[in-house]
């Protein structure tokens, strides 16, 4: 049986997952499936300062669980300062960037830092970020940030956290923040995911599939091929997987999603002159998984889950899924 893999996601964005996989599969290739665009405006920016400036209403610390969400506050804060007198408002966006700031995972505190402390060290700013990298391990930071804080007020007022998050946005803070007690969450919506164009998507899809098609079939003419589709986000699997039944829905097409690994082993074995091209799901995390658990076209497809949100989690979870000992 020959593996390969097509990653869902923006290749110009950084690309760590391709040569890792390389190592385990015949061909890599990536998609990119969703675009991000921006909501926040000068006048935005203006409001938070506004806000922050009155009485009884300033914020006690920034939050980010989304490099997106830091380039849009940037952006959203390089326009407001081109419109007013930039001394001034430097000095009033400051005292903003002078809070602690809460961040998950180090890709968005490295996007933090460069965007918001730009050619500064690592001595300015209080960012700070839990040891793993999920919502779920800030909130016992957020929760022991809030008690101090309320401790150290004569009033006992508890902080405002201003949360800059997608419009999308999970519930594992907000209910987590609410279910305790000890803050006020500020949410300001400052990005939306979109699907790509889904017909840019599937033709993209058709050229990667026949590029890897052809490299399989050249190194192994009468194996099977199993193809890892590598989904990102659910609203990456929202896009996909109706794509990928769509394609092996079709009366001439050469793919099928695989509902078991003994299924595809069954092809590999059975002497067949012909190709056959079989598809799975790896998962990058809990909320990925989640999303094609629940989609009617992935629930019966064979899958697997990263048990950490990286190159290494991906490989060693398809790894683990094709070893001879795997659960069929």
């Amino acid at each position: 049986m020959e593996s390969a893999a097509i990653l869902f996601r923006d290749k110009a964005k950084g690309d760590k997952y391709t040569d890792p996989l390389l190592d385990d599969h015949c061909a890599v290739e990536s998609i990119p499936v969703l675009e991000h665009k921006y909501l926040l405006d000068a006048q935005s920016i203006q409001d938070v300062v506004d806000t922050h400036s009155s009485d009884g209403g300033g914020f006690a610390s920034l939050m980010f669980t989304s490099g997106n969400a830091v380039r849009a506050l940037a952006q959203a804060v390089d326009l407001w300062l081109s419109e007013g007198k930039e001394n001034n408002r430097r000095e009033e966006w400051q005292r903003i960037l002078d809070l602690p700031i809460f961040v998950v995972g180090q890709k968005t505190q490295a996007v933090c830092r460069s965007l918001l402390f730009p050619g500064c060290d690592e001595t300015v700013g209080d960012i700070r970020r839990p040891e793993f990298g999920c919502a779920t391990a800030m909130l016992p930071q957020l929760v022991e940030f809030s008690r101090k804080y309320s401790m150290g007020r004569s009033d006992g007022q508890k902080p405002r956290l201003l949360f800059f998050c997608s419009d999308q946005r999970r519930n594992t803070i907000p209910d987590g923040v609410k279910a305790n007690g000890a803050a006020e969450l500020v949410e300001v919506a400052a990005y939306t995911t979109v699907g790509r164009n889904s017909q840019d998507t599937r033709c993209d899809l058709i050229d990667s599939l026949n590029r890897i098609v052809a490299r399989g079939r050249t190194r192994a003419p009468n194996a099977a091929l199993l193809i890892w589709m590598v989904v990102f986000s659910p609203s990456g699997v929202r896009v996909v997987a109706p794509i990928l039944e769509g394609l092996a829905s079709a009366s001439d097409s050469l793919l099928r999603p695989a509902s078991t690994l003994a299924e595809v082993n069954r092809s590999h074995h059975a002497g067949s002159t012909g190709f056959d091209v079989f598809y799975g799901y790896a998962a990058i995390g809990e909320a990925t998984m989640t999303e094609l658990a629940s989609c009617e076209g992935a629930v019966s497809v064979l899958t697997t889950r990263a048990d950490t949100p990286d190159p290494l989690g991906i490989c060693n979870a398809i790894r683990n899924r094709m070893s001879p000992g795997a659960a069929l």
